[in-house]
């Protein structure tokens, strides 16, 4: 067996299975071995070293870690350290995120503001950019396409439709997951996100399952968190879906989640520093936004927890 113990590479964590963590690392690391890649890159399983679990190091997907103790034959080393965050999105968890993808069914289930809105906030706290993926699109008329765009624009937010039934939109989505270093796919079960992933990389092959006639509603395929390579330096994250994202804010802070509240804010001063937005005199806020109702109705609850509102 071929060892080199004294070697250390960095790589990023790109699945957990089991005890073990699948890390990817450059290809030339091994120039002088054969191995199957892509882009060039190659996958490690690792254990990782146990003072790790002593110092408190938790290490998830997108971490970017040590490896030594490398088994070149084998494809095995053992993880030593673990590099400082840029980004943390907890559930799922996925660390160094750049882009959450929020992948939206236009029917199939039927489009859901509430819960469309709850994952937003979830990449506005982790504070990390959010990008709306409307999937399904051939389900509905080209006027329906064009409220959808209009609506989430109102919204603040960029949105990409799509179709992997006639493609449409797919090389548009290609190009900007392309420029983003780690994209996490978002959103309730039976959208569309792992056959998304399929037609975006066929070699992948991800299993998938229809949406429930009876319940309206998708069930899960997706067990775990793993990396895909989209492009030379670009992932791609399929995540479980589930509805009820938590959302963990203080009320003085929750209008700043929402990018139509935020402009407002940014052009104007309420009278009170401490507004609430509610029914607060000289409030700059415009109660007839079409999120307005969803922010009251969630305030109301963080006000009146007696603990850190978790919305969900």
């Amino acid at each position: 067996m071929n060892k080199n113990k004294s070697n250390k590479l960095k790589g990023i964590v790109v699945a957990l299975k089991a005890n073990f963590l699948i890390v990817e690392i450059d290809h030339k690391n091994f120039k002088d071995y054969s191995f199957d890649e892509f882009y060039g890159k190659i996958r490690l399983l690792c254990i990782r070293r146990s003072k790790l679990n002593y110092q408190g190091l938790f290490i998830d997907v997108g971490d970017i870690v040590c490896i030594e103790s490398i088994d070149y034959q084998n494809k095995r080393a053992v993880v030593s350290d673990v590099e400082p965050r840029q980004s943390f999105l907890k559930r799922p968890a996925v660390a160094n995120v750049t882009l959450v993808s929020i992948c939206i069914s236009a029917d199939e289930p039927l489009f859901d503001m509430e819960q469309t809105s709850r994952f937003l906030l979830t990449a506005e706290c982790a504070n990390i950019e959010p990008l709306i993926i409307l999937t399904k699109i051939d389900l509905i008329t080209k006027n329906d396409l064009i409220l959808y765009i209009n609506k989430f624009k109102s919204w603040g937010y960029d949105c990409i439709p799509v179709s992997i039934h006639n493609s449409q939109g797919i090389d548009s989505l290609i190009e900007r997951l392309r420029k983003t270093k780690l994209t996490v796919l978002a959103g309730p079960s039976g959208v569309g996100k792992t056959s998304l992933i399929n037609h975006l990389i066929p070699t992948v092959s991800l299993p998938t399952s229809s949406v429930s006639k009876k319940l309206k509603r998708g069930t899960h395929t997706t067990r775990h968190v793993e990396l895909f390579a989209i492009g030379n330096g670009s992932l791609l994250a399929d995540t479980p879906g589930f509805n009820r994202p938590e959302i963990v804010c203080e009320p003085s802070d929750f209008a700043f989640l929402f990018p139509e509240f935020r402009t407002q804010l940014s052009n104007s001063q309420c009278k009170f520093r401490d507004c609430l937005h509610r029914d607060e005199p000289g409030c700059v806020i415009d109660k007839d936004l079409e999120r307005y109702p969803f922010y009251r109705e969630n305030l109301e609850e963080m006000i009146n927890s007696p603990l850190p509102y978790q919305a969900g």
